[in-house]
């Protein structure tokens, strides 16, 4: 897991190639610009989805990992509390592998996401996106999901 400001991007292109484009598509791309939608990068290995909601109480949020793909949530507008912790930490509960997304019960650690910055999760990560840090906000976000193989 890696939280940190945009602008300090580039310092993780050595992680992976194709965490390099997506980083690239962030810094290049006017996203406030974006309507909602998905975006490709590198057809089905690298794309964004642009995103507006109300962020949530946390009883109304899901803890999540992956099974291939890392996440990037970049928050454009907004802030939003996001839990993470270790998969092995955590038991699942429900299995969707055909949209790669498992769902966990677990306990984690607490990092406020504020514009202009963000997370990545890798598949090891569990993570529960989308959680209002006082009250309940509007939040545009971008998320890039990045093939990892």
């Amino acid at each position: 897991m890696i939280i940190d400001q945009l602008s300090n991007a580039p310092l993780y292109d050595g992680v992976h190639p194709r965490l390099k484009k997506a980083f690239a598509f962030l810094l290049e791309n006017d996203l406030q610009a974006l309507p909602v939608g998905k975006y490709e990068i590198e057809n089905d290995k690298v794309f964004v989805m642009i995103q507006e909601y109300e962020t949530k109480l946390i009883e109304d949020c899901r803890l999540e990992a992956h099974y291939s793909y890392t996440d990037i949530q970049y928050v454009i507008n907004g802030e939003e509390r996001m839990v993470y912790t270790n998969k092995e930490e955590t038991e699942v509960v429900e299995e969707q592998k055909e949209n790669d997304v498992m769902f966990l019960n677990g306990e984690g650690n607490h990092l406020i996401v504020k514009e202009g910055c963000f997370a990545v999760f890798m598949p090891q990560d569990a993570h529960m996106p989308g959680v209002c840090v006082k009250q309940p906000q509007a939040v545009k976000k971008a998320v890039v999901k990045v093939l990892c193989d």
